[in-house]
């Protein structure tokens, strides 16, 4: 239970953060390198990493509660 616990709250975290990143980067016109929108403004504004950072730990919640209520189904 309390590893469920644990994943649900990465997820938690993944998913504010991303949410937070894109949400900052949206209003913000960009043209990185003849890359635009919403790409273009995470890399113009140095936010692709954190939002990778992020979906990862939202990943590994995600797993980490897969296996947790497959554990509990034994």
């Amino acid at each position: 239970m309390k590893k469920l616990i644990f994943g649900i709250t990465w997820q938690i975290l993944g998913f504010l953060g991303a949410i937070l990143i894109l949400c900052s980067a949206a209003p913000h016109q960009w043209d990185y390198h003849g890359i635009t929108g919403i790409i273009g403004s995470l890399l113009g504004l140095e936010l692709m990493i954190p939002l990778v950072i992020c979906i990862t730990l939202f990943v590994i919640g995600a797993v980490i509660c897969y296996k947790e209520v497959k554990k509990g189904d034994r």
